[in-house]
């Protein structure tokens, strides 16, 4: 891997860090998986920001927003005197084209659903491209509910009032892609030539499949970060990244089973780790308009045959807590509730399978197991598939896929395999961020196709209510159906485990921060 200083010297202004592997886009209202929004969250700013304890608070915007219509209508003042990193002004009109850009039918955003309490969203990001004309198009666009009133206000119109809506106002959904720049560069605008924007660092050197570097904006209006440089290597094997960060070649990098030994007995790397909170939960993924994984007893069996307590303590060594919801405990909407379809039992396991119709899995089909391919990755996984291959004697062969060629595959319901591990990580702290936006059946980023009008109900409910007690009983009613059918067999939820240089300092212990300094920027500092 190339960096600007030979591998074995620290400098006092840049920040190394691991990216894993190639971003899939670094394009705003397409991305979808953290490893993309961390970048995008370096070089663009939202309206609002989560402060350490995860309050929301002013970012672009000058103050929160004004309610009127009964919370139906938000209204923002931004800050004076914003420009992108070349200089050039920002104006309400940017948030407005980004907004509609990310609602755009032709962009096809993984994350375009969310959008759709904005009055007119969900009619213009579904309109069907082959049907539409261009002038209907256009009326459809017309209409959503985001108008920049002048250059420093800009509106959104609500269906309906939405307590979760200003969270996603902190997120990268709907930033000010600068449209000129956006045309000029194409399918290509996410280069550094062209990929332009209002935030801390501006985007210096992508070097694909190897290094990306970003430099500190001297024009940002909140004031310069005092890292000069973060640096990304794209190292995609965890046993690479650990030797690295002992070679001196990165500030951090995560610490798994089996480096924890030497950590341990390490003076000073064992000084140097941090445990952390996860936010993510982890899960074993069926398509299910794929047979035999539509047909709900099968998904059951399979998912009362994961062992997660074995898993976590054998496997992972502790790194991870059994997952028996999609919520991870304490998180808001979190309710103590399991099902027994998602608790470990052979026997109940084999019975759901041989009442789907396959006693001792006579006349099943050989599956694949897919997942994001490292070394460590295929250890892991063929515990996992030997462990329901003892319960349900399915024959399962592992399918191991190069990192970004796996995220685009998740990223379409058409391209997605019929099982899979995969994952989903905390926007924001809302139930809605969880529950409607990634299994409801509108659902742009849905991994599983699964479809069930009486969750969609739920959700919907959910999502409008004010009141927290009957809000929170709608979610826990659509939690119920979600674990009942199965449409995926929740795994573990993630506990962090990391190495950082004693030289990095005022580092953020916050679930929502996935890379350091991704949202605390002011705080972090290198020092000697």
């Amino acid at each position: 891997m190339a960096f600007a200083a030979p591998a074995n010297q620290t400098d006092a202004t840049t920040l190394r860090l691991n990216a894993g592997s190639e971003p899939d886009t670094i394009d705003p209202q397409k991305a979808s998986f953290v490893g993309e929004i961390d970048k995008i969250m370096r070089v663009f700013r939202n309206l609002l920001q989560f402060d350490k304890t995860n309050t929301l608070v002013p970012d672009q915007a000058a103050a929160l927003p004004v309610a009127s219509d009964g919370g139906k209508t938000l209204t923002f003042t931004l800050k004076s005197g914003l420009t992108y990193s070349d200089g050039k002004a920002l104006t309400a009109k940017d948030y407005e084209y980004g907004w509609k850009r990310h609602l755009d039918p032709a962009v096809a955003g993984d994350y375009a659903s969310l959008g759709y309490i904005i009055k007119g969203a969900e009619a213009y990001n579904s309109a069907d491209l082959k049907k539409t004309s261009a002038d209907d198009l256009k009326k459809l666009r017309d209409a959503v509910g985001v108008k920049a009133l002048n250059d420093t206000t800009i509106e959104f119109n609500l269906t309906d009032p939405a307590p979760w809506f200003m969270s996603v106002l902190a997120t990268w959904c709907g930033l000010p892609s600068r449209e000129d720049l956006v045309t000029k560069g194409g399918e290509t605008w996410t280069e550094p030539a062209t990929y332009v924007g209002n935030g801390p660092y501006i985007l210096t050197q992508w070097e694909h499949q190897n290094r990306m570097q970003f430099k500190a904006n001297a024009k940002f209006n909140t004031g310069v970060p005092p890292i000069e440089t973060v640096d990304y290597a794209m190292i995609n094997e965890p046993a690479v990244a650990f030797a690295a960060y002992l070679n001196n070649e990165l500030d951090q990098t995560g610490v798994q089973r089996e480096d924890k030994a030497r950590v341990d007995g390490d003076p000073v790397l064992s000084k140097e780790f941090h445990q952390f909170a996860g936010s993510c939960t982890y899960y074993v993924g069926f398509n299910n308009i794929i047979k035999p994984f539509n047909n709900t007893k099968v998904r059951q069996a399979l998912s009362a045959a994961v062992d997660r307590g074995g898993y976590v303590k054998n496997i992972l060594g502790g790194q991870g807590i059994p997952a028996r919801q999609f919520l991870p405990p304490g998180f808001p909407g979190y309710f103590e509730y399991e099902l027994e379809e998602q608790v470990y039992n052979p026997e109940l396991a084999q019975k759901l399978l041989a009442d789907a119709g396959y006693p001792r899995a006579k006349g099943f089909p050989q599956v694949k197991l897919s997942y994001s391919s490292n070394a460590r990755n295929k250890a892991r996984m063929e515990a996992l598939a030997d462990s329901i291959r003892k319960v349900l004697w399915i024959d399962i062969v592992l399918d191991p896929i190069e990192s970004r060629a796996y995220t685009a595959l998740l990223k379409k319901q058409e391209t997605t395999p019929p099982m899979f591990v995969a994952g989903w990580c905390q926007d924001y702290p809302d139930p809605q961020n969880w529950y409607s936006l990634v299994f409801t059946s509108n659902s742009s980023i849905d991994h599983t196709a699964w479809k069930n009008k009486e969750y969609d109900r739920l959700c919907d409910l959910g999502d409008k209510e004010l009141d927290v007690k009957k809000r929170t009983d709608y979610y826990r009613q659509a939690a119920q159906l979600l674990l009942s059918d199965s449409p995926v067999a929740f795994f573990y939820h993630s506990v962090a485990w990391s190495l950082i240089k004693a030289r990095i300092q005022g580092f953020r212990e916050d679930p929502l921060e996935y890379f350091l300094g991704e949202h605390d920027l002011y705080n972090l500092k290198i020092g000697s």
